[in-house]
């Protein structure tokens, strides 16, 4: 099946109208804004997630792309579309997930719109002041060290027991996306190419690949479900070999699970991976 959402994004940038649309966000005038959706029957169905839950990962699926650039979100723009048979307590349930995020992250919301709609959708602009240097994608380089955070895989494990009917773990990433601003600002220092893992990894290893030119040497082989999870949100990210002792002593201080994943080399590959939305 064609790519609907690569094939859109190919058309405008052939048109000439776009501005860098390699990463989830852009830095203009030391500001880096990304936008996100978060659209019922296709990132979630409001019969297995709470509307608390539904806020709070809507939020955190957008600031996991402004961390991942290495900037830390200040501001929010929130759109809505509330579905008929919300009620008014499923609103406030709803609006108090979006707050305590902002109370955790320090997150102002400055303005948007809400509308009534037979579906439940989120769209939200979310930007923050790049103090230093920011991570991109573009800048994953032939010889340096690929890495992971945390564990992938669980995520697509999680998402199909829940949706066959049985309960998983109130703390599951497919709920709640763990994210890890600390460890990622103290490697900002040294890091080279960063990106949140959320269409899964074999997808985002194609998007590198294709951006920088670079295939892949791994350590390890990779199973399909670790391969193909998508909204792990993990950082997937890259540093020269003379800053590995030092990336694996801060991991260590923040208690962040890290994986060597590969060391990348110059030339081209594919993985075979479906759209993670169709």
């Amino acid at each position: 099946m064609m790519d609907r959402e690569a094939y859109f994004i190919s058309k405008l940038q052939d048109s000439g109208v776009t501005l860098a649309l390699n990463d989830d966000g852009i830095l203009l005038n030391n500001y880096v804004y990304a936008m996100d959706l978060f659209y019922e029957g296709v990132h979630f169905l409001r019969g297995y997630f709470s509307y608390y839950n539904i806020a709070k990962k809507a939020m955190l699926v957008n600031i996991s792309d402004i961390l991942a650039m290495g900037v830390k979100p200040t501001y929010a723009m929130l759109g809505v579309s509330f579905a008929n048979d919300m009620t008014l307590s499923d609103i406030n349930h709803f609006q108090r997930g979006i707050i305590d995020i902002c109370k955790q992250y320090d997150i102002k919301i400055i303005g948007g719109d809400t509308i009534r709609d037979n579906k439940l959708s989120i769209a939200i602009t979310m930007f923050g002041k790049a103090e230093s240097r920011i991570i991109k994608r573009t800048n994953f380089k032939a010889g340096d060290i690929m890495f992971f955070s945390g564990d992938l895989g669980k995520v697509s494990k999680d998402m199909n027991f829940l949706y066959k009917g049985h309960k998983i773990n109130r703390n599951s990433k497919f709920y709640t996306p763990r994210l890890n601003p600390k460890f990622i600002f103290e490697i900002l220092p040294f890091i080279r190419g960063g990106m949140d893992i959320s269409d899964g990894l074999y997808y985002e290893l194609n998007r590198i690949s294709k951006l920088n030119n670079v295939k892949f040497r791994f350590y390890k082989k990779i199973n399909k479900n670790k391969a193909l999870s998508g909204e792990e949100y993990e950082l997937l990210f890259s540093v020269s070999q003379r800053d590995i002792r030092r990336l694996y002593l801060i991991a260590k201080k923040n208690r962040v699970k890290i994986t060597k994943l590969a060391k990348m080399l110059r030339g081209r590959q594919k993985f075979y991976c479906p759209p993670h939305h169709k």
